[in-house]
């Protein structure tokens, strides 16, 4: 009776299972293995029940016995089905871990749902088919320690028979070799040309290096602007030539994670599988500067070393590598402490007036927005945000809400939409910015180095921290480059105060330790780091 009083983990590992809809809900069916881990007794079905992430929902599921047939170490058999309304999709975050939740005694235990039984350490990029499910593709994947995932989130090529045949004919097209010296340069879900990796990209063709390729949106109007030696060695997006060097190529070089190579959430397995293949060296520029939310939350899993397949790090001061290797686990030789490159060309116009309001996304909220933008705490906050700025001082609004979130707004009703500038770059905007008001996007970073003002707003800090999953901010009050407000009245102060003004000495003193490197010398810094570790 002594273990009993001790917690106990209903752990489920599935043989095999399907995935399907089943009128208006999709479902699925498998044959599993389970056990109440710290405990002999068997697993009582009467009292698990599945929840879907963190939002709440629970899935309607049944077991074909109560309590299984009897195996070795104290496990049963079992077949079970669960089933889930394909209306509370909207309401689900894009990845949700599957959670036994188990009941016992008054008490509540969390346990594990293990996607296969067979594999027990790394993933090996599995999913189960993928469903169309009212516009969502929706589908079962295996994550990191071999969990049952449920992802929903916006279609793509590759979730058709064509993209997976054109991923096929790439993959033979590569064994020709004609990308195998080749350097893969790309920025947010290939779509962008203003951060680290541009600026690097055209560094590194002004060098003489001919064997650097950048990935681009054929639509992108910032293509025609560009010089002939650099459009040269431009690869479509989802082009026979990108997926080719995409798995021909020596070396991947980005501001994303790996996943942004191809596409964001790929259920493909093989370009999963390539996409985290260790033996190819990936250097990270960072998007922004990282130090911001602590890498040891939930939600940034993929950021840490032992999930990103890392070679080589860029940060920016080395207050920053440290969070890199504390709670990232990285070490000390695979950072480079030089300064984003993107830095080297943030300028600002004498002029700038603009007031910019950008929050960070907020990836819990993102199916909702979809459903009822007006709905979502995302848009109550820039709302608050809005109305913090004085009336006579709101036709110098810009609101940029995060990429991810702007279809949603602008497909809304909302009175923001209006705020919304026609200019998509952020370089661009940034020009012409006096103050920035946000939560802790790592645009702030960007804004102060060119010269603005910042203002944080912290009143929802504390509840968006746990969606990220123990997360904390790695600057405090005391740390903080700007003014930290939680109250409306807070804010319209900090406007008033910080509108087309200076910088404070001290804020300025405290970014410096953060981002050390003032010179416009980072891209060559970062070039010559790559030629010491040989992968130029």
């Amino acid at each position: 009776m002594k273990n009993e009083t001790k917690p106990i983990k209903p752990l489920i590992r599935n043989i095999f299972f399907s995935f399907f809809k089943k009128g208006s809900r999709i479902a699925s069916r498998g044959l599993c293995i389970m056990k109440l881990q710290g405990s002999r007794k068997p697993v009582d079905c009467s009292r698990l029940r599945f929840r879907i992430g963190e939002t709440g929902h629970e899935a309607d599921v049944s077991f074909s016995m109560r309590r299984g047939i009897p195996l070795p170490k104290n496990f049963r058999l079992n077949m079970y089905t669960l089933k889930l309304d394909s209306e509370v999709l909207n309401e689900l975050d894009i990845q949700n871990r599957i959670i036994p939740v188990y009941e016992d005694g008054g008490n509540v235990f969390e346990g594990k749902l293990s996607y296969n039984l067979f594999e027990t350490g790394r993933t090996s990029f599995r999913n189960s088919p993928v469903l169309n499910c009212g516009g969502k593709s929706v589908y079962l994947r295996q994550a990191m320690k071999n969990g049952m995932w449920l992802t929903v989130r916006e279609p793509n090529r590759y979730d058709t028979p064509e993209g997976r045949q054109a991923v096929r004919r790439a993959m033979k097209a590569a064994e020709a070799g004609r990308y195998k010296n080749a350097i893969l340069m790309y920025e947010k879900e290939c779509s962008r040309y203003e951060e680290s990796a541009s600026v690097l990209y055209e560094k590194l063709i002004d060098m003489g290096y001919d064997n650097v390729f950048y990935v681009i949106n054929r639509e992108n109007p910032v293509i025609d602007r560009l010089e002939e030696k650099y459009r040269r060695n431009l690869l479509f997006k989802d082009s026979d030539e990108h997926l080719e060097c995409f798995f021909g190529c020596s070396s991947f070089v980005g501001t994303e994670t790996r996943e942004h190579i191809v596409q964001l959430r790929a259920a493909d397995r093989n370009i999963m599988s390539r996409a985290n293949d260790r033996n190819v060296p990936y250097v990270f520029l960072q998007h922004g500067v990282m130090y911001m939310v602590s890498l040891d939350a939930d939600m940034r899993i993929s950021f840490r070393e032992n999930n990103m397949k890392l070679y080589r790090v860029v940060v920016s001061s080395e207050l920053e590598a440290r969070h890199f290797i504390e709670l990232g686990g990285f070490a000390d030789e695979e950072l480079y402490v030089t300064g984003l490159a993107k830095f080297d060309r943030n300028t600002r116009f004498d002029d700038a007036d603009r007031i910019v309001i950008m929050p960070t996304w907020r990836r819990w909220e993102s199916n909702a927005a979809e459903r009822d933008f007006e709905s979502t705490a995302y848009y109550a906050m820039m709302k608050r945000m809005v109305e913090g700025v004085p009336e006579e001082l709101r036709d110098k609004v810009d609101v940029l809400p995060h990429p991810l979130m702007r279809s949603a707004m602008l497909k809304s009703s909302c009175g923001l939409s209006s705020y919304i500038p026609e200019e998509t770059s952020y370089d661009e905007i940034l020009k012409s910015c006096s103050l920035l008001i946000t939560d802790y996007s790592s645009i702030s970073y960007d804004a102060f180095y060119r010269g603005a003002n910042v203002i944080f707003c912290w009143e929802e800090k504390d509840e968006c921290m746990e969606h990220y999953g123990g997360a904390h901010l790695m600057i405090d009050e005391e740390s903080a480059f700007g003014d930290v407000t939680v109250t409306g009245d807070e804010l319209k102060a900090a406007v008033a105060a910080g509108y087309m003004q200076k910088q404070k000495p001290e804020h300025v003193e405290k970014y410096r330790r953060i981002v050390s490197f003032h010179d416009g010398n980072n891209s060559q810094r970062i070039v010559e780091m790559m030629k010491k570790d040989g992968i130029i």
